[in-house]
């Protein structure tokens, strides 16, 4: 989605940081200029790739909510097959089957919610019958193979080491398993929900791409300003390459995007709520991504998948939109359309 075009400061966060560095022969400003727009071919895939992907996505949202309905279901099927992947080093195999119809169900209740109290209630049930069929499955499971045993098989860069701990394995399974169609279904499903507010009008469209191109803004404004300034590392041990004023720079990025974005499609919000609900995005935007940070870490993967070239999964390009649609989906429903 909108972070198609950039991605996040990575590992690879610019040069080193050393006075010997940040002068060059062609001066501190020239520096600073290849920091922040660095040319490798890395970058050009992800840049030709966009050109492709965000004219699909603007032509799906402006076909209305089929288009959106289609689009969503097709990435929260994708996105709980990379979750499940992420899966660190159980033999287990998850049901991938179970967890994408479970995922749809969510976009579905969606699609098919009227209000916001009809959505987060048709979303109770998804979640109960989805969690009923998933303790079916995790019965079966353990009857026909007993505890797993995550050292016997995995990727090698998943095995742990040390004594086993099939209850730790076990629960952590099950984890998985609910917290998939939870973290993609029902988180992208506001999508959905949020293309459906005032259906007789445009305005859940609006809305919609406000929360897109605000995101989109989050993440250029944290990529260039932490490839150029950059210094203080946010959170080393989860994601070594955000830094503190990559995050300010997202920060801003957004509260001005989203003002702008407003204004263009005449949202109607006073300047100061535009403001604020562009920096809670700003804020939700950069949470979600170190949600998805940890979530690699954890099984030592680098992406998600591969199947968007140049920038890994579908999971890759999402993570910042997933909490951002729930704090502006309910910030319409709850504060500015009421």
């Amino acid at each position: 989605m909108p972070s198609l075009t950039t991605r996040r400061e990575s590992s690879g966060d610019g040069p080193s940081r050393s006075a010997s560095t940040s002068v060059t022969a062609h001066g501190p400003q020239g520096n600073l200029w290849r920091r922040a727009f660095p040319l490798d071919k890395h970058l050009a895939l992800r840049t030709l790739t966009a050109l492709v992907g965000v004219p699909i996505l603007l032509a799906a949202i402006w076909w209305g909510q089929v288009g959106v309905f289609l689009l969503v279901a097709a990435f929260v099927i994708v996105g709980v097959r990379e979750f499940y992947r992420l899966h660190p080093g159980a033999s287990t195999k998850l049901p991938v089957l179970l967890g994408a119809a479970w995922a749809f169900a969510f976009v579905v209740a969606a699609q098919a919610a009227a209000t916001a109290g009809h959505f987060l209630a048709a979303s109770a049930g998804v979640l109960l019958g989805g969690a009923f069929l998933a303790l079916l499955w995790v019965i079966a499971y353990y009857r026909a193979s007993g505890p797993p045993n995550h050292y016997a098989s995995g990727p090698p860069n998943h095995r742990a080491s040390g004594p086993p701990n099939h209850q730790d394995s076990g629960w952590r399974g099950i984890a998985y398993l609910v917290g998939g169609p939870l973290y993609v279904g029902f988180l992208l499903s506001h999508a959905v929900a949020l293309g459906g507010v005032n259906d007789s009008g445009t305005t859940g469209r609006d809305w919609l791409l406000f929360a897109i191109a605000t995101t989109f803004a989050t993440d250029t404004g944290a990529f260039f300003v932490g490839r150029s300034l950059g210094r203080h590392r946010l959170a080393p041990n989860i994601s070594p390459g955000k830094t503190w004023e990559g995050a300010a720079g997202g920060l801003a990025a957004a509260t001005v995007g989203a003002i702008v974005v407003a204004q263009v499609l005449g949202l109607g919000p006073p300047l100061w709520q535009e403001a604020l609900l562009g920096a809670a995005v700003g804020v939700t935007c950069q949470l979600g991504d170190l949600l998805e940070s940890r979530l690699k870490r954890i099984s030592q993967v680098k992406d998600t998948g591969s199947i968007i070239p140049g920038h890994g999964g579908v999971l890759d390009r999402l993570d910042s939109l997933l909490l951002a649609l729930p704090t502006v989906y309910y910030a319409v429903v709850g504060v500015l359309e009421r």
